[in-house]
């Protein structure tokens, strides 16, 4: 999806455990949710 609105050289980061001591963190382990960083390039 990201390549098919014109961004490039895309990177993914690796999966975390981003909702672990927050409030919502139950259901992020029933639906096993992770945060993940994306970088990318779109040219002008």
């Amino acid at each position: 999806m990201l390549t098919q609105v014109g961004f490039r050289d895309i990177r993914w980061g690796r999966q975390v455990d981003v909702f672990s001591g927050s409030k919502h963190e139950s259901d992020a382990k029933e639906f096993d949710t992770r945060g993940v960083t994306i970088a990318a390039f779109k040219p002008a």
